[in-house]
């Protein structure tokens, strides 16, 4: 009789456990975002070039949290989101702060079921650098 009691209750916990894990629908929520990442040449010129290995947080309206990117070494990234209105920062590497050019835009809209292109232009003089830490298996 302990048994079958001690069966129900773990049957019945596991069911709790596994309906509050499962997946929210994101159908009609998703959004496409290109990112591009470039550099201001030379401080009030408006030719610009492209800016590698950035690392961007993303932070969607209304939530203080948000999630990290990395554009590649050609200063581009394509990635999921869910729709909505985000803003941006830029970082190096090393985790500081990398200055946006006064005409950057930080902020946009991603529409549910579009892809939206946003670009985000670092300041001439602004330090990005970095290296990503070597593949450890642990």
């Amino acid at each position: 009789m302990k048994c079958r009691l001690v069966l129900m209750i773990l049957f019945a916990t596991t069911n709790i456990v596994t309906s509050g894990a499962q997946s929210v629908d994101l159908s009609g929520k998703v959004s496409f975002v290109s990112v591009t990442t470039a550099k201001v040449v030379k401080a009030g010129e408006p030719l610009d070039e492209f800016a590698p290995n950035v690392l961007l947080r993303f932070v969607r309206g209304g939530n203080p949290s948000g999630f990290l990117v990395m554009t590649g070494k050609n200063g581009t990234t394509f990635l999921p989101i869910e729709a909505g209105e985000y803003c941006v920062d830029a970082f190096g590497l090393d985790g500081h702060t990398a200055r946006l050019d006064p005409r950057s835009h930080r902020c946009f809209t991603a529409p549910a079921g579009k892809t939206v292109e946003f670009s985000l232009t670092l300041a001439a003089d602004a330090v990005y650098g970095g290296t990503i830490p070597p593949l450890a298996v642990e």
